[in-house]
């Protein structure tokens, strides 16, 4: 009788392994459909590993206490043929995407497959409905290859069992794309991209609080050259900070290391992406004096010629989104930052003032921050914010 392997399936999205813990059945046991047969064990919990068919279990592979790695054979199964062929089917099912064209049916002529692809693309990994998540060593060296990054594949149908992307579904789709219009991206750009991505890899919040900006345009009055909205905001960010280093501190293994000094970035939009340029040690820094430096950072980062004081990495950044006409928003910190503030628009808000007992117009903006939330919790994060509205709302104390 034909066997059928019994496979490791992707039990989650970030689980690349797990380790044998038990075999419930027997060589030689009669196993039906979907039968759990080994208990496996991963970083969060025990799991199951079930059979792609009926049959006579014929034999274990895997050994308990062993790990093996997502797609490896635990055991076989002794199918009918039907079940066999049915699994080992040489056509893969049709592509479900809205895309059609010449060659989509066709494997790429320059594309030669190996006796183990083959295995690969006619016995699909059992891997529910994870099965996107799950990228054969094949794709993933054709990614590679183009230069591709793995979580943008994540986009291609998958003509595979439960959604598994192949080799041929990605050169689908490529091909498809490869006659709509395109440019080149640019290497701001492409740095953009690679920090936003790594910078994804963590669990990021976002809250966001209304604050008053008639106290800030008051006191920019009594300086020359006048500091802009987003310079009080950076300075009042790093004086809350220093008071509570903590929420600027980053996750390194099983530690929160603390920053050596205040160093704030503020963004600055250029030609095809932002660059940050950051004042050191901004919370002992005069505001009065700020005006000046930031002209001298905003023309080099125009220029994109930082000087080198201003390329050392921050600890946090701040945004002005309000000089786009942008009320709220969702800024992503760095992947060296722990923290990012934005500022939204201002705008006349209807405000109820208690002693004159009636609603007054005031003019209003809206303040977020977006943080690693492995690092701060809401409770810091919200005392963080409450600091900042309160030197915001007493400048001459910046």
């Amino acid at each position: 009788m034909p066997k059928v392997p019994i496979i490791m399936p992707q039990l989650g999205e970030s689980i690349a392994e797990a380790t044998v813990v038990r075999l419930t059945v027997k060589v030689g046991d009669q196993i039906e459909s979907d039968q759990e047969v080994i208990e496996v064990e991963t970083n969060k919990a025990v799991m199951s590993v079930t059979t792609p068919c009926e049959g006579l279990l014929e034999s274990f592979t895997a050994e308990v206490n062993e790990t093996y790695p997502v797609g490896s054979t635990l055991g076989y199964i002794e199918a009918s043929v039907e079940d066999a062929e049915r699994l080992n089917a040489t056509e893969p099912p049709a592509i479900a995407w809205p895309y059609s064209g010449p060659g989509f049916d066709e494997a790429p002529a320059d594309q030669s497959v190996s006796s183990d692809e083959s295995a690969s693309n006619t016995l699909e990994i059992p891997v529910g409905q994870n099965g996107a998540a799950y990228q054969s060593p094949r794709l993933r060296a054709r990614l590679q290859e183009l230069g591709i990054h793995p979580n943008d594949a994540a986009i291609v149908p998958g003509s595979g069992m439960a959604g598994r992307v192949t080799v041929r579904d990605f050169e689908a789709y490529m091909e498809e794309l490869s006659r709509l219009p395109s440019k080149k991206a640019s290497p701001m750009r492409l740095a953009v991209a690679d920090s936003m991505r790594r910078s994804w890899t963590r669990p990021l919040a976002t809250l966001g609080v209304s604050i008053s900006l008639e106290p800030i345009l008051v006191h920019r009055k009594t300086l020359i050259p006048s500091p802009g909205p987003a310079l009080y905001l950076a300075k009042a960010l790093a004086i809350a900070l220093s008071e509570y280093p903590q929420s600027a501190g980053r996750l390194v293994g099983e530690k929160i290391v603390l920053p050596a000094s205040i160093d704030i970035g503020v963004a600055v939009e250029v030609e095809d992406g932002v660059i940050v340029p950051v004042f050191a040690n901004l919370d002992k820094q005069p505001l009065a004096e700020l005006p000046s430096q930031y002209k001298k950072f905003l023309q080099a980062a125009k220029e994109k010629r930082l000087p080198d004081e201003a390329k050392r990495p921050a600890i946090a950044s701040v945004t002005n989104f309000g000089t786009l006409g942008v009320r709220w928003a969702t800024p992503i910190p760095l992947p060296n930052e722990t923290l990012i503030v934005g500022l939204g628009y201002g705008e006349k808000r209807p405000f109820w003032d208690e002693t004159a007992g009636c609603f007054v117009p005031r003019l209003e903006a809206d303040l977020t921050i977006s943080f690693d939330h492995r690092v701060i919790d809401g409770g810091q994060s919200g005392r963080l914010v409450r600091r900042i509205m309160e030197l915001l709302a007493a400048p001459e104390t910046l």
